[in-house]
């Protein structure tokens, strides 16, 4: 039990250390009317060069957030396939309540060649006639005939 506890206590001092992130600092040129544009060279207008100060993170720090991305996705692919496994049994179970559901073959049957029509389709729709073209407007000959000055 002291040792585990020796273990774990010398682990909390040591680990810090390894995986502190690294501070650096990089000139950049805040540009524009308010300052908003920072450029890695100097502005075409001029102006002073001010540091930011950021956080680089080790390669530890990078690796655990890859790790813990892929566990996420892996996580994220089988919860997606367990709702779609709920949802194909939820189905199913209306179907079944309803009366609609297809009767399953037995196991070892061949698959059938095609699959009768359902009792409760819709008729296909028929295609209507075209509608005939408008008549063309009688044209205004006298309004033509009165500008003219005929």
């Amino acid at each position: 039990m002291k040792l585990v506890l020796a273990l774990t206590c010398t682990l909390a001092l040591i680990a810090p250390s390894d995986a502190q992130t690294v501070q650096r600092q990089a000139q950049v040129w805040r540009c524009g009317p308010d300052g908003r544009d920072l450029r890695d060279a100097p502005c075409p207008t001029g102006g002073a060069a001010s540091t930011v100060q950021f956080d680089d993170p080790s390669a530890s720090d990078r690796q655990s957030a890859r790790e813990r991305a892929h566990a996420e996705a892996r996580e994220a692919q089988s919860l997606a396939s367990a709702r779609r496994a709920r949802e194909a049994q939820a189905r199913q179970q209306r179907a079944l309540i309803l009366g609609s559901a297809p009767i399953a073959p037995p196991p070892g049957a061949a698959p059938a060649a095609s699959t009768p029509a359902s009792p409760h389709a819709k008729p296909p729709k028929l295609a209507r006639p075209h509608k005939p073209p408008a008549p063309p407007k009688p044209r205004a000959v006298a309004a033509s005939a009165t500008a003219t000055g005929r």
